[in-house]
């Protein structure tokens, strides 16, 4: 009976070991998604630019095949692939992808890349299309023209390819939403893709993860392993769970032990909160919800920057915050001064404005000092 026990215990511990092996695996997926994708309505992602394109009558279209669909598609006009890898992401350009743009393609490239350099982290650039700010040291040199330069390097450069060109740009956040009130940046990101005049600008979604219906329903996984990491974090754990409940069941059978029945003992909290929160949904309160969270959230705030706890002013609490977390106080004015109303009427965005929030509590204390953007 013993070593039946131990038996099982072990069987758990295995069964529980791969269960967070996998979730290791699949967490930062969402993230991924988020970071430079035109879905992304976080600071880091391109929602807020692929409208700006949209607004100003630019045919530009999400690209979510694998290259080499794009590789093989008898397009008649020649084309302006945009990919924007996001902090999680590290690019290549390998030489099909060179032998493409060779043949009259334009590829522009938005990463973390170049070298680092002493620059200032946070730089302002005049252009013909306004004021650009550029926040990274990283320049890229050796190249034989510089489509924005200082004195450190290229910050944007452009490579000819034959017919094609690719052209880098050394952060990933040039026109990210976090600088929606930067329109230089928004502008020149715009002039970039439009550089080649004629051209068919696509975004590249795919290296986000991101797959067009008709695509999804042909691909078949081939192995156990790609199905778990296409399958969301919580069906694996429902599945784990349920194998360990199954696993128990049938060493309790197997043993004869009588089972004591517990009494349930009743959450009198968590069903006042659940009834109080299917009230509030009922009378569709969905906006004084919202309000109430923002302050709540502004008060917090206010606590964990140690200043009283009566309203402030919305510039001194930005301030504060920027001053005692190092960053651009534009992260947190962005979120302060647009309305929680344009969160309220969907969920996904309601959750990233949530998330925001979160990101700007952990600012203030972050579990490592390594912030290093660059």
């Amino acid at each position: 009976m013993i070593k039946s026990r131990r038996r099982l215990w072990f069987l758990i511990a295995i069964l529980m070991g791969v269960v967070l092996f996998f979730a290791v695996l699949v967490a930062p997926t969402q993230n991924r998604l988020i970071s430079g994708s035109t879905f992304g309505v976080s600071p880091d992602g391109y929602a807020a630019w692929y409208d700006f394109m949209k607004e100003r009558k630019t045919i530009i279209e999400r690209w979510q095949k694998p290259f080499d669909i794009l590789e093989k598609s008898a397009l008649e006009n020649p084309i302006t692939l945009l990919r924007i890898y996001g902090k999680y992401s590290r690019f290549i350009i390998d030489d099909r992808e060179k032998q493409w743009v060779k043949q009259g393609n334009t590829l522009v490239i938005l990463a973390s890349q170049g070298r680092v350099t002493e620059a200032p982290f946070t730089t302002n650039h005049r252009t013909n299309f306004g004021d650009v700010t550029i926040e990274t040291t990283r320049r890229k040199t050796g190249y034989s023209k510089a489509i924005l330069e200082d004195d450190f390097g290229a910050i944007i450069s452009q490579e000819k390819q034959s017919r094609g060109q690719i052209i880098y740009v050394t952060t990933p956040y040039l026109g990210a939403n976090a600088y929606k009130l930067f329109p230089g940046n928004y502008q020149f990101l715009a002039h970039l893709v439009e550089s080649t005049p004629g051209n068919k600008i696509l975004v590249d979604e795919y290296i986000h993860g991101y797959k067009n219906k008709d695509l999804q329903e042909t691909e078949t996984d081939s192995n156990v392993l790609v199905y778990l990491l296409n399958t969301p974090l919580l069906i694996i754990l429902i599945q784990g769970l349920l194998i360990i409940l199954i696993l128990i069941f049938a060493n309790n059978n197997g043993m004869n032990k009588k089972k004591k029945i517990q009494r349930k003992i009743a959450n009198n909290s968590q069903e006042y909160i659940n009834a109080l929160a299917t009230i509030l949904q009922n009378a569709k309160s969905r906006d004084f919800v919202l309000k109430t969270i923002e302050k709540a959230e502004k008060l917090q705030l206010q606590k964990k920057l140690g200043l009283k706890l009566d309203p402030q002013n919305l510039d001194s609490l930005i301030k504060v915050w920027s001053q005692r977390v190092g960053k651009s106080p534009m992260m947190l004015e962005t979120l302060l001064k647009k309305s929680h109303k344009n969160y309220s009427s969907h969920d996904f965005k309601l959750l990233e404005w949530m998330k925001q929030w979160q990101t700007i509590h952990k600012e203030i204390y972050p579990q490592s000092s390594n912030h290093d953007n660059k």
